[in-house]
Order: structure tokens, then C-alpha cells, then sequence
């Protein structure tokens, strides 16, 4: 046989062999992913079952409330001492997050004439259930810090944590049971946060332990959180006389007063938080010796959560 019909066979052999060798690969393939199970269904986004939120929320079983609705508004100051700076929380700050030192630098925040930051505002006191108008709650980072220091949401809302710059952020819940935690990219999409249980947790970000916020679930969506305006606005509340609770829980303490909420009417309710940094102190070394470490250096471990009308407060989790 001629020298070229060798070649000619040999590379007919060759490809046949190759082909053989391709086939029974990818039939191994084929096999192999009969062997993988199916993904595993994801968990739905909303974790919060209507009758769950139900029981916590409404126990009376009332029909969601129909009647007339006011609102009430005010500002938010401080009097007596000034914060001070707090060195340990300012030494764990990197230069480069500029929000972070403005925002954790001290023991509380304070605006142009007195005006206080992070206060959460509640009316309770009312009578009828309320449900919350908006699915969920968004904070934004920036900067190395979260957007408040308080963050308020009613049983059956979720947090929605957002990045506004080019930094990662992993958003993570503290005082309840531990899930998956989701990375909020660099300007991307808001991740969410599910409380489990209405208490008192605390926000912080997995990447930078100094980010945290107090985050309160209330199991009524009559709030608000002051900014460093100081003001608050609380709206579709029941008519009648209610209670009005402002709660810094930075040194956990709060002020209280009464208002008679009117139809389509706006009442304005200023009020202000009395800081004393001696009977600060003592508070803290009374929970020191009690050995119930605080939060942080900046809050005493349990902060009064205002509570609804023929309620205890909401229960840490």
C-alpha cells in the first residue's frame, strides 16, 4: 500500500477513535448530571407570613382601622451637657470614611440649636390597629456609616440597605437568630434585612463593625426617627388623645406628652431630652457592676421601646 494510504488510514483511525473517546465523554456527562440533585427551591423574599404578622401585631383580632385620621409634628432638642468624643469608637475609623467619624465621633448627634439626631418618635396610646403602609424600610451607606443611628420599622416590614458609593457593605442583625447575610455592591440594589421577632437588634456592617445603628420592631407603624433637623412627622393616627414618646437610645433616654389628635388636622408637639453626663455615668457603671454589658460604649443594654395602647413593651428578642 502506498506510503500516503498509510497516513490516509492512520488519521481515519485517529479521528475515529477521537470521536469515540468525545462521544462516550459526553455521554459520561449526560449520566453524571442525572446523579445532581435539583437547586433547592429559594426561600420567598417576603419571610413574614400574614397570619404571623397578624398575631403579633393585632392579638384582639380588630378590623384594621377605617375612622378619621390626624397627625402630629415637632422638633426634637437637647438640654443640659453637650456629647463628648468618644477616642476608642474615633481610633477604629480608617481616614478614609469620612461619614463614619461624623456620624459614631460622639455620644449622640446633635443639629444647629440643640437639635438631636436618631431620637425615635412614637405614638401609641390609640385606639384601633393600624397597618404599615410601605413593605419595607431603606437605609442607605455611605462613607463608612449608615444614613441614622436609629432605625424604626413595624412587625411584618423588612430593612432595605442600599450602597451610595463605591464600597461593599454586608448589612448584619444583631440579637436575633443569625441568616444569611447578602452584600449590598458598590451603587447596586438594596439588599434586605428580616427581623424576626419585634424587639430591640442591632445593625451593623459585617466589613466594618464600627457601622451600627440601633433598629427597633415595633408591632405599630406610628413613628418616625429624627434627622439633625430634629424634626419628626407621624401621620394616619387614630383620633382621639395619644401618647407621645421620644427615646435617644444612645444614652436611653426618652420624654413623653399627651396630644389630642383631630380629623385632617396637623398638631405640632416640640419636645426635649435632658442629658446629664454625671447621672450618664452612674447609669453605666450601675450596668457595668450589674455585669449587663452595654451596647457598644455608646447605649446601656436595654432601651425602653415605647408600647402600644393595652400592651407591654416589645420583648428583646
Amino acid at each position: 500500500m502506498p506510503r500516503f494510504q498509510h497516513k490516509m488510514c492512520d488519521l481515519l483511525v485517529f479521528r475515529a477513535v477521537l470521536w469515540c473517546l468525545l462521544i462516550g465523554a459526553l455521554s459520561g456527562c449526560r449520566d453524571a448530571k442525572k446523579d445532581v440533585p435539583a437547586p433547592a427551591p429559594q426561600p420567598s423574599p417576603d419571610p413574614y407570613p400574614s397570619q404571623q404578622v397578624l398575631a403579633v401585631n393585632n392579638p384582639n383580632h380588630r378590623p384594621a382601622y377605617t375612622g378619621a385620621r390626624g397627625s402630629v409634628e415637632g422638633v426634637v432638642t437637647v438640654q443640659g451637657d453637650a456629647a463628648w468624643p468618644l477616642p476608642k469608637e474615633l481610633a477604629k475609623i480608617p481616614s478614609d470614611c469620612e461619614n463614619a467619624k461624623e456620624t459614631y465621633g460622639k455620644l449622640f448627634r446633635e443639629g444647629e440649636g440643640r437639635t438631636l439626631a436618631d431620637v425615635l418618635v412614637a405614638v401609641t396610646g390609640y385606639d384601633g390597629y393600624v397597618t404599615a403602609a410601605e413593605p419595607a424600610v431603606l437605609v442607605t451607606a455611605r462613607g463608612c456609616a449608615w444614613d441614622r443611628r436609629t432605625i424604626a420599622l413595624a412587625f411584618g416590614q423588612r430593612i432595605e440597605v442600599q450602597s451610595l458609593d463605591q464600597r461593599a457593605y454586608i448589612p448584619m442583625l444583631l440579637g436575633g437568630k443569625p441568616g444569611a447575610n447578602l452584600v449590598a455592591v458598590p451603587k447596586g440594589s438594596a439588599v434586605p434585612v428580616f427581623p424576626r421577632h419585634p424587639g430591640h437588634y442591632m445593625l451593623v456592617d459585617e466589613m466594618r463593625l464600627f457601622s451600627r445603628a440601633d433598629v427597633f420592631v415595633l408591632r405599630y407603624p406610628t413613628y418616625d426617627v429624627t434627622g439633625l433637623d430634629g424634626r419628626f412627622h407621624i401621620a394616619g393616627i387614630p383620633v382621639g388623645k395619644v401618647k407621645v414618646t421620644a427615646l435617644l437610645p444612645s444614652i436611653n433616654q426618652k420624654t413623653e406628652a399627651s396630644v389630642d389628635v383631630t380629623a385632617d388636622a396637623v398638631k405640632t408637639v416640640n419636645l426635649v431630652i435632658p442629658f446629664d453626663q454625671a447621672d450618664f455615668e452612674r447609669r453605666m457603671r450601675k450596668t457595668e457592676d450589674a455585669n449587663s454589658p452595654p451596647t457598644g460604649s455608646t447605649t446601656e443594654a436595654s432601651a425602653t421601646v415605647p408600647a402600644p395602647s393595652g400592651s407591654v413593651a416589645a420583648p428583646r428578642p
